[in-house]
């Protein structure tokens, strides 16, 4: 399911994470230095000589920021490999139209319900639910169910 990320993996945690807001800290400061040197000077030989730090500056922010989203992208799939006997796998496939509901269909709600649904609405499982007309149920002030759409 997540490929990838080794099973045995452990996350950088806190030392790694203060590593990583360093190295991007010091990427920021050497590219200001290098910006502020290069702008010091008006002959374009002295400022060139500025570039490298710059980009040293650049490298170092983007390689921070990079191994940041790893090792957060690592998190999160080891944490969803652990959620995930847990989670139901469920199919995905088209969704089906609304059925239009006859009178001969049973419409169940319980007196503290404020919609009323179909008899095999799983929202109604396990709860105490009688069966009674459309109109009682709208008499009663009940709107119909969004997921059985009744």
């Amino acid at each position: 399911m997540f490929t990838g990320i080794p099973v045995a993996a452990q996350p950088g945690g806190r030392v790694l994470g203060w590593v990583l807001r360093l190295l991007v800290l010091a990427g920021l400061v050497a590219i200001a230095v290098g910006w502020a040197q290069a702008s010091n000077s008006v002959v374009v030989s002295s400022q060139v000589d500025w570039a490298p730090v710059g980009l040293a500056g650049a490298a170092a922010v983007a390689g921070g920021l990079l191994a940041s989203v790893l090792v957060a992208r690592q998190a999160v799939a080891i944490r969803l490999g652990h959620l995930a006997p847990y989670i139901a796998e469920t199919p995905v496939g088209p969704v089906q139209a609304p059925v239009v509901v006859t009178s001969a269909e049973v419409l169940v709600a319980a007196g503290s319900m404020a919609r009323f649904h179909r008899a095999s609405c799983p929202l109604t499982t396990g709860k105490p639910v009688r069966p009674e007309s459309r109109q009682a149920h709208e008499q009663a002030g009940r709107r119909p169910c969004g997921v059985c759409a009744p």
